[in-house]
């Protein structure tokens, strides 16, 4: 697959947080290529803003709210072991309440592989208060095949979108460089994120379950139970992921068990492109490594797309 005609105007830059997330080493982690399988035409695009933390999968070139997947990240909160909050007094707080006005480092995008699958990535970041970091990886895929980091694994399309969550470099409520009340002692990171379809329909969990939430149309949620902790994969706590659906809105709740140096959980959505009204796959080509066109780069002040390409994620300001 060739990544062609990368253009950007809006300012995006190298990652720069107070730790770098640690690598686990997972057979299906994603490694930066400049050539892969397959030549694709891609119509999709991914707009993230850099501040609040939303991401919206929609058509190329697209305008307006009318059409699209959005991702909204709602609230976060440290939890004790019987769920309550706990941190959430003092000047440095463990949780954030809402992420509407939460400042995110938007990175620039990547040609990478996920396993055998290229994608295009685009990563944000931000700290939390000063007690730990959080971290969204989007990978818009651009070849079919299998992607997961352990046991649960899909099978992806183009225009299918990857997504990894990342929590690392925690200080815990409990821990003697916290400033938590006395007593309390963390044991886990709730994160509410809300997916909603643009497009109306009615969001409903596929046989009753947590694992596959319908959308509205031809999208759909791939959730998983397991969580990588440490670099351990583990299970969730019971009825986590939790999954409410209220119209075309689904609110997932993430429980994220205490971790030393870092946690990540990877959901998908598939059949993005069916969902808005595209055909992702009438230019895909087998053959060999193409190789990589060059890209150019100028950076302009302000909001609006990011990055428009053949296989394009865009991040925006607000």
């Amino acid at each position: 697959m060739l990544f062609s005609g990368l253009w950007f105007v809006c300012l995006v830059a190298p990652l720069s947080t107070a730790a770098i997330f640690p690598s686990c080493g997972d057979a299906n982690s994603t490694t930066t290529t400049g050539t892969s399988p397959n030549a694709t035409d891609v119509p999709v695009e991914v707009n993230i803003q850099g501040q609040s933390g939303k991401f919206t999968i929609v058509p190329k070139g697209s305008s307006g709210n009318s059409v699209g997947i959005r991702v909204t990240m709602d609230a976060l909160r440290e939890v004790d072991a019987a769920g309550e909050a706990v941190g959430q007094t003092g000047s440095v707080k463990h949780s954030v309440n809402t992420f509407a006005a939460q400042d995110f480092t938007v990175g620039s995008v990547e040609q990478v592989t996920i396993g055998s699958v290229g994608a295009a990535k685009i990563s944000f970041e931000s700290t939390v208060s000063s007690i730990g970091s959080l971290g969204v990886d989007t990978y818009l895929i651009a070849d079919s095949g299998p992607v997961g980091m352990n046991n649960d694994s899909w099978s992806v399309d183009i225009g299918d979108l990857k997504w990894n969550i990342r929590l690392w470099d925690w200080t815990w409520c409990g821990d003697s460089s916290a400033t938590c009340k006395n007593g309390e002692v963390g044991d886990a990171i709730e994160l509410d994120i809300t997916v909603q379809n643009m497009g109306g329909g009615s969001a409903t969990k596929k046989n009753g379950s947590n694992k596959t939430v319908s959308l509205g149309g031809s999208a759909e949620l791939q959730l998983s139970t397991q969580v990588q902790t440490d670099c351990t994969w583990v299970e969730m706590a019971p009825d986590y992921p939790m999954v409410t659906t209220h119209g075309s809105s689904t609110t997932i709740t993430f429980r994220f068990p205490r971790f030393s140096s870092s946690s990540l959980y990877d959901p998908v959505i598939s059949g993005s492109c069916g969902e808005l009204g595209l055909d992702c796959a009438g230019d895909s080509t087998e053959g060999s490594p193409t190789g990589a066109s060059s890209v150019s780069a100028s950076a302009t002040a302000g909001a609006g797309a990011a990055v428009a390409a053949a296989l394009a994620a865009t991040a925006c300001w607000r």
